[in-house]
């Protein structure tokens, strides 16, 4: 036997538990089918009531604004897995989508991006009004700030999947 062949033999055998290996995760059963689109009702609402909870308990306490960052980050863990099990069929996907799931995200898109620009318009113009009011440090106002880039992250992740599942009804399985 030669040494190239003594090595392409070992090499399989690893390949070949190293799939095995693979396979027993689950994964890759996951990648090769099709996942199943949900229409998320109240998953997203959830996800808002949180973000914007949260925005609003730094707003009304600027000096204590963390807690209302944690919240926001509860709302942003949620809001993460919206697009990847909502009924919007992704940008790239191995499926080909038809004429309704592009008029259906060409929507909830725009849908969602008219409720960040509207809530980016008077957001700004309302920490404005309490950063002179309450006369906040400058550390307090980057806070705010930060809060409010963050909660807009999750309109953004959240809105397309509301709108998606209520303009939508559900298809019933076979």
């Amino acid at each position: 036997m030669t040494p190239e062949t003594d090595m392409s033999r070992f090499n399989q055998r690893l390949f070949s538990r190293l799939d095995a290996a693979a396979d027993r995760t689950g994964i890759p059963a996951l990648a090769r089918t099709e996942m199943r689109r949900r229409h998320l009702r109240w998953i997203p609402i959830l996800a808002l009531a949180l973000a914007i909870g949260g925005w609003a308990w730094g707003l009304a306490r600027p000096d204590a604004m963390h807690p209302g960052y944690a919240v926001i980050s509860a709302g942003f863990v949620l809001g993460m897995f919206l697009p990847i099990f909502g009924p919007i069929k992704p940008w790239g996907g191995p499926r080909l989508v038809d004429e309704f799931d592009r008029q259906l995200r060409q929507r909830a898109f725009l849908a969602g991006f008219a409720t960040v620009s509207f809530t980016t318009f008077l957001g700004i113009w309302l920490m404005l009004g309490l950063a002179l009011l309450d006369n906040w440090s400058r550390e307090a106002l980057i806070g705010q700030l930060a809060n409010f880039a963050y909660m807009l992250f999750v309109l953004y992740l959240a809105v397309p999947t509301l709108h998606a599942s209520w303009a939508t009804r559900p298809v019933e399985e076979d």
